[in-house]
């Protein structure tokens, strides 16, 4: 046996490749901070400082991109992750009537590459910028027992507020009322295991350029989930917003009913557009209907519930915000989500 001891390193973890990506990152991290944010980064937890509420309610979520990294790594294109699970954990928050405020990212990896990381938290950080939130923290963590080779995750956590009185929590949607869906830009961050494998069963690669798809597989894949924070606070200063929903992975069947107190959903298939990128994964895999609004949002990213009066109002609204919308539906006594 020889004289040399183990390192942290030959056992497979970098702390000189933990810090190398940590400093690429920190100044698009620092431009997310506003006066909120107190103490300077680097400390053991992101503090800042909620004002502006009379009775605040703060609404939190965590959750992850799946499989899309898997898309991202094989085409060397990581920034668009980043924003994915920024618009992502936003438009949970959203979901409930809060407004965003603070995100934190998780990137775990069985071997860190300092360029991907930081290309990763970069997309997160002009995502936050975008939408006024302040990235107050991370982690990156260097598994090899756990991921193999270039394997990596990565997970974000949001905290949003909203004043008590200004909650959403579908109490108010009475059958009748309008359900208004809201452009998604594609797969968003669903599916991906399914998305995935018909193209791989199908000897497509992620560089070709199938007819009417108007972009590459790959380009179409990787399309950013779309967040939808600014729309709908222009909306709620117009419209009464009674339900919402953030159609994610269990389409708008599994998404849709936590939003509407009990009742169902009657919706007209014919009334919204799907991307073309639906088309392409339905006949590679020869997919039936029922599976494909099971596992996708299928053009339709986001929901709210308005009175019947108010849809078109609604409509107008979130058209002139630069959010094409359609009243797909509305909401009927019966629970359950049906299409016609």
């Amino acid at each position: 046996m020889g004289e040399k001891g183990f390192s942290y390193e030959a056992a497979g973890v970098s702390i000189e490749r933990g810090e190398k990506s940590v400093e690429m990152m920190r100044s698009a991290v620092a431009r997310t901070h506003g006066s909120e944010v107190i103490g300077a980064s680097g400390g053991f937890a992101g503090l800042y400082a909620l004002a502006g509420y009379e009775e605040p309610v703060l609404a939190t979520t965590i959750d992850g991109v799946g499989t899309k990294v898997m898309v991202a790594n094989a085409l060397g294109r990581h920034a668009s992750l980043g924003a994915d699970i920024v618009n992502h954990c936003a438009n949970d928050v959203l979901a409930a009537g809060a407004r965003p405020h603070i995100f934190l990212d998780y990137i775990a990896s069985g071997r860190l590459d300092p360029e991907a990381v930081a290309e990763t938290v970069r997309g997160a950080a002009e995502a936050c910028e975008k939408l006024g939130v302040a990235l107050v923290g991370g982690e990156t963590a260097e598994m090899p027992g756990v991921y193999s080779g270039g394997e990596f995750d990565i997970v974000g956590v949001c905290v949003g507020a909203s004043e008590r009185s200004a909650v959403v929590d579908g109490e108010n949607v009475r059958p009748g009322d309008a359900i208004v869906g809201l452009a998604s830009s594609g797969l968003h961050t669903n599916g991906y295991t399914l998305a995935r494998k018909v193209v791989m069963d199908a000897g497509i690669s992620y560089d070709d350029s199938p007819d009417g798809l108007g972009s590459t597989v790959g380009g179409a894949y990787l399309a950013p989930h779309r967040a939808y924070v600014e729309e709908i606070s222009v909306l709620r200063n117009e419209v009464e917003v009674r339900g919402m929903a953030h159609i994610t992975g269990g389409g708008l069947p599994g998404n849709l009913p936590r939003s509407l107190g009990g009742c169902g959903a009657r919706l007209d298939v014919s009334s919204w557009e799907e991307p073309p990128v639906f088309d392409l994964i339905r006949s590679l895999g020869n997919i039936p209907d029922d599976e494909m609004r099971r596992v996708f949002n299928l053009g339709v990213g986001f929901c709210v519930v308005v009175a019947e009066e108010d849809f078109e109002k609604a409509v107008g609204i979130l058209s002139g915000a630069g959010c094409t919308a359609w009243r797909i539906g509305a909401v009927a006594e019966e629970a359950g989500v049906s299409f016609e």
